[in-house]
């Protein structure tokens, strides 16, 4: 396994893995402003992708309550690849890069009937920030790459990365 920042090259296969093409080709055109798309990489062929966000958040209440605290968000592994721990180690890697970005905590949302992803970040020392359940915004593109914006409800966990 070989998880690594994605590259433009990278926009086809990731495209072809998980689609959301303007997804992908908007955040990797504002690396590392924006923040790092990660892809994680078994015997040559995407596994999962996850995006760690070094910019301000856009809610709010994370942005006013965590200032500077990276966000990381839609990690997505392919079927065939779950179970195996392709998750944990993405989660891993964008923890290694906050830590390298002097960053001391790194936070996260899951929905509320996510129970899957909510015991994975809870086995990897994620826990509730305490504050309740945001709206976290969605963004999501249209054919023509045209930004829509939703919300959705999202339980916030943080973990403290230490030194």
């Amino acid at each position: 396994m070989h998880i690594r920042p994605a590259r433009a090259a990278d926009l086809p296969r990731l495209v072809a893995a998980h689609g959301q093409h303007h997804y992908f080709e908007q955040r990797i055109a504002r690396q590392p402003t924006l923040g790092i798309v990660l892809i994680a990489e078994r015997a040559g062929t995407v596994a999962g992708s996850a995006f760690l966000r070094l910019a301000p958040a856009e809610e709010w209440e994370l942005r006013e309550r965590l200032p500077k605290v990276p966000i990381f968000s839609h990690l997505e592994v392919l079927p065939e690849h779950r179970g195996n721990g392709v998750g944990t180690k993405i989660l891993a890697a964008a923890e290694g890069l906050a830590r390298g970005q002097q960053r001391r905590r790194m936070v996260l949302g899951v929905k509320p009937d996510d129970r899957t992803a909510f015991d994975l970040y809870s086995r990897n020392g994620y826990a509730d920030w305490g504050l309740g359940v945001i709206n976290a915004l969605v963004v999501d593109y249209d054919d023509q790459g045209r930004r829509t914006h939703s919300t959705e409800r999202c339980h916030i966990m943080i973990k403290d990365l230490g030194r």
